[in-house]
Protein backbone atom coordinates (compact mmCIF):
# COMPACT_ATOMS: atom_id res chain seq x y z
CA UNK A 1 0.00 0.00 0.00
CA UNK A 2 1.47 3.79 -1.47
CA UNK A 3 2.68 5.84 2.17
CA UNK A 4 0.43 8.92 1.83
CA UNK A 5 3.58 10.99 2.84
CA UNK A 6 5.96 9.65 0.91
CA UNK A 7 6.83 11.10 -3.09
CA UNK A 8 5.24 9.18 -5.98
CA UNK A 9 8.84 7.58 -6.72
CA UNK A 10 9.77 6.73 -3.05
CA UNK A 11 6.42 4.59 -3.59
CA UNK A 12 6.94 3.13 -6.90
CA UNK A 13 10.74 2.51 -5.71
CA UNK A 14 9.56 0.51 -3.17
CA UNK A 15 6.79 -1.88 -4.76
CA UNK A 16 9.27 -2.85 -7.20
CA UNK A 17 11.91 -5.60 -6.65
CA UNK A 18 15.14 -4.58 -5.92
CA UNK A 19 15.87 -6.26 -9.59
CA UNK A 20 13.67 -4.06 -11.28
CA UNK A 21 14.93 -1.23 -9.65
CA UNK A 22 18.50 -1.76 -11.13
CA UNK A 23 17.23 -2.11 -14.22
CA UNK A 24 15.76 1.42 -13.83
CA UNK A 25 17.84 4.70 -14.25
CA UNK A 26 17.01 6.20 -10.88
CA UNK A 27 14.72 4.18 -8.67
CA UNK A 28 17.59 2.49 -7.15
CA UNK A 29 19.56 6.00 -6.01
CA UNK A 30 19.32 6.47 -2.24
CA UNK A 31 19.10 2.67 -1.43
CA UNK A 32 21.92 0.51 -0.01
CA UNK A 33 20.96 -3.38 -1.29
CA UNK A 34 23.48 -5.03 1.05
CA UNK A 35 21.77 -3.73 4.52
CA UNK A 36 19.03 -2.52 2.99
CA UNK A 37 18.61 0.69 3.94
CA UNK A 38 17.77 4.04 2.52
CA UNK A 39 19.11 7.59 2.18
CA UNK A 40 15.56 9.41 2.28
CA UNK A 41 14.66 13.33 2.24
CA UNK A 42 12.38 14.46 5.37
CA UNK A 43 10.41 17.40 5.75
CA UNK A 44 9.21 17.43 9.22
CA UNK A 45 8.45 19.97 12.52
CA UNK A 46 9.10 19.98 15.51
CA UNK A 47 11.39 18.22 17.42
CA UNK A 48 13.28 15.21 15.16
CA UNK A 49 15.30 13.38 18.24
CA UNK A 50 12.80 11.00 19.63
CA UNK A 51 12.34 9.48 15.55
CA UNK A 52 15.69 8.68 16.26
CA UNK A 53 16.30 7.44 19.65
CA UNK A 54 12.72 5.01 18.89
CA UNK A 55 13.88 3.91 15.80
CA UNK A 56 17.49 3.49 16.36
CA UNK A 57 18.59 5.56 12.88
CA UNK A 58 21.06 7.80 11.81
CA UNK A 59 19.08 11.43 11.45
CA UNK A 60 21.17 14.30 10.04
CA UNK A 61 19.41 17.59 10.54
CA UNK A 62 19.40 20.42 7.80
CA UNK A 63 18.33 23.66 7.65
CA UNK A 64 14.27 24.95 7.50
CA UNK A 65 13.18 21.47 8.87
CA UNK A 66 15.10 19.48 6.35
CA UNK A 67 16.70 16.10 7.36
CA UNK A 68 18.40 13.30 5.71
CA UNK A 69 17.67 9.83 7.51
CA UNK A 70 19.31 6.46 7.03
CA UNK A 71 16.84 3.80 7.67
CA UNK A 72 15.88 0.65 6.79
CA UNK A 73 13.35 -0.31 4.36
CA UNK A 74 11.27 -1.76 6.79
CA UNK A 75 11.13 1.28 9.15
CA UNK A 76 9.90 3.49 6.17
CA UNK A 77 5.92 2.70 7.26
CA UNK A 78 6.49 2.99 10.63
CA UNK A 79 8.96 6.80 10.12
CA UNK A 80 5.57 7.76 8.09
CA UNK A 81 2.84 7.26 10.90
CA UNK A 82 5.19 9.57 13.08
CA UNK A 83 2.84 13.09 13.41
CA UNK A 84 6.57 15.51 12.93
CA UNK A 85 7.31 13.76 9.44
CA UNK A 86 5.75 15.53 6.58
CA UNK A 87 6.84 14.64 3.76
CA UNK A 88 9.35 12.05 2.58
CA UNK A 89 11.43 11.83 -0.64
CA UNK A 90 14.07 9.58 -2.19
CA UNK A 91 17.20 11.54 -3.57
CA UNK A 92 17.00 11.80 -7.04
CA UNK A 93 20.07 11.09 -9.83
CA UNK A 94 21.75 14.44 -10.97
CA UNK A 95 22.73 15.20 -14.55
CA UNK A 96 25.85 17.66 -15.75
CA UNK A 97 23.68 20.07 -17.80
CA UNK A 98 26.15 23.56 -17.79
CA UNK A 99 23.92 25.61 -19.84
CA UNK A 100 20.77 24.44 -18.10
CA UNK A 101 22.43 24.78 -14.88
CA UNK A 102 23.97 28.96 -15.26
CA UNK A 103 20.49 29.66 -16.47
CA UNK A 104 18.78 27.92 -13.77
CA UNK A 105 20.76 29.43 -11.35
CA UNK A 106 20.12 33.54 -12.84
CA UNK A 107 24.30 33.11 -13.90
CA UNK A 108 23.89 34.52 -17.50
CA UNK A 109 22.03 37.64 -16.75
CA UNK A 110 24.21 38.94 -13.92
CA UNK A 111 27.60 38.60 -16.00
CA UNK A 112 26.93 41.73 -18.51
CA UNK A 113 27.75 45.02 -18.88
CA UNK A 114 25.07 45.94 -16.72
CA UNK A 115 26.19 44.28 -13.53
CA UNK A 116 29.65 42.72 -14.53
CA UNK A 117 29.07 40.37 -11.31
CA UNK A 118 31.75 37.34 -11.84
CA UNK A 119 31.92 36.30 -7.73
CA UNK A 120 35.27 38.31 -7.14
CA UNK A 121 35.68 37.74 -3.20
CA UNK A 122 33.12 35.07 -3.08
CA UNK A 123 33.58 31.92 -1.08
CA UNK A 124 32.24 29.22 -3.56
CA UNK A 125 31.01 25.39 -1.91
CA UNK A 126 31.03 22.82 -4.83
CA UNK A 127 29.54 19.49 -4.83
CA UNK A 128 30.79 17.01 -7.38
CA UNK A 129 32.93 14.08 -8.14
CA UNK A 130 36.00 15.76 -6.47
CA UNK A 131 39.31 17.81 -6.63
CA UNK A 132 42.51 17.67 -7.87
CA UNK A 133 44.18 19.80 -5.34
CA UNK A 134 47.13 19.97 -6.68
CA UNK A 135 45.84 21.51 -10.07
CA UNK A 136 47.89 24.86 -10.60
CA UNK A 137 44.04 26.79 -10.72
CA UNK A 138 43.43 25.94 -6.82
CA UNK A 139 46.60 27.04 -5.90
CA UNK A 140 47.93 30.46 -5.12
CA UNK A 141 51.17 32.49 -6.64
CA UNK A 142 53.60 31.39 -3.47
CA UNK A 143 51.92 27.47 -4.39
CA UNK A 144 49.70 27.51 -1.28
CA UNK A 145 46.01 26.20 -1.78
CA UNK A 146 43.12 28.41 -2.22
CA UNK A 147 41.19 25.33 -0.85
CA UNK A 148 39.73 26.39 2.72
CA UNK A 149 37.83 23.01 3.29
CA UNK A 150 37.56 19.34 1.52
CA UNK A 151 34.92 17.18 2.29
CA UNK A 152 35.84 13.59 0.51
CA UNK A 153 32.39 11.52 1.81
CA UNK A 154 33.98 8.49 -0.03
CA UNK A 155 36.62 8.11 2.76
CA UNK A 156 35.71 7.32 6.03
CA UNK A 157 37.20 8.54 9.41
CA UNK A 158 37.01 12.48 10.60
CA UNK A 159 33.34 13.79 9.19
CA UNK A 160 32.46 17.39 9.80
CA UNK A 161 30.84 18.17 13.12
CA UNK A 162 26.97 16.83 12.94
CA UNK A 163 27.64 14.24 10.19
CA UNK A 164 28.66 11.08 9.99
CA UNK A 165 30.45 10.22 6.82
CA UNK A 166 33.72 11.05 4.98
CA UNK A 167 36.79 12.93 5.69
CA UNK A 168 36.90 16.70 6.41
CA UNK A 169 40.75 17.71 5.26
CA UNK A 170 41.80 21.17 6.19
CA UNK A 171 43.68 24.17 4.40
CA UNK A 172 46.39 23.33 6.88
CA UNK A 173 47.14 19.53 5.93
CA UNK A 174 45.86 20.40 2.07
CA UNK A 175 49.33 22.76 1.95
CA UNK A 176 51.36 19.85 4.18
CA UNK A 177 50.41 17.97 1.05
CA UNK A 178 51.25 19.97 -1.76
CA UNK A 179 55.26 20.33 -0.22
CA UNK A 180 55.32 16.96 -0.68
CA UNK A 181 56.52 15.97 -4.06
CA UNK A 182 56.44 12.25 -4.31
CA UNK A 183 52.40 11.60 -5.64
CA UNK A 184 52.50 8.31 -3.37
CA UNK A 185 53.59 10.13 -0.15
CA UNK A 186 51.42 13.26 -0.83
CA UNK A 187 48.47 11.24 -0.97
CA UNK A 188 49.31 9.49 2.25
CA UNK A 189 48.16 12.84 3.68
CA UNK A 190 45.42 13.84 1.52
CA UNK A 191 44.24 10.62 -0.26
CA UNK A 192 41.26 12.60 -1.93
CA UNK A 193 40.96 12.37 -5.64
CA UNK A 194 38.93 13.34 -8.60
CA UNK A 195 38.52 10.00 -10.63
CA UNK A 196 36.34 11.41 -13.31
CA UNK A 197 37.49 15.09 -13.83
CA UNK A 198 34.02 16.70 -13.74
CA UNK A 199 34.74 18.48 -10.20
CA UNK A 200 37.76 20.02 -11.20
CA UNK A 201 36.60 21.01 -14.50
CA UNK A 202 33.51 22.88 -12.68
CA UNK A 203 35.98 25.63 -11.86
CA UNK A 204 37.09 27.74 -15.28
CA UNK A 205 40.13 29.67 -13.71
CA UNK A 206 40.99 31.25 -16.97
CA UNK A 207 38.00 33.10 -17.61
CA UNK A 208 37.24 33.43 -14.02
CA UNK A 209 33.94 32.08 -14.09
CA UNK A 210 32.10 29.03 -12.16
CA UNK A 211 31.06 26.47 -14.36
CA UNK A 212 28.13 24.96 -12.83
CA UNK A 213 27.53 21.47 -12.43
CA UNK A 214 28.74 13.80 -5.19
CA UNK A 215 30.01 12.94 -3.51
CA UNK A 216 32.52 15.20 -2.34
CA UNK A 217 32.50 19.06 -1.16
CA UNK A 218 35.40 21.64 -1.60
CA UNK A 219 35.27 25.21 -0.79
CA UNK A 220 37.33 27.24 -2.01
CA UNK A 221 37.58 31.16 -2.55
CA UNK A 222 38.13 33.08 -6.05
Amino acid sequence: MPIGKADNQLNLALDVTEQTRDKTLDLNVGYIPEIKTWELIVKYSGDISRIAEELDIIVVPLQNEYAIITIREDLIDRLANYHEVEFIEKPKRLFYTVNEGRAASCINPLQTAEFNLFGKGVLIAVIDSGIDYSHPDFRNEDGTTRIIELWDQTIPGNPPEGYHIGTLYTREQINEALSIRNLGERLSVVPSTDLSGHGTHVWCSKNNKVRYPLRKIQSYTK
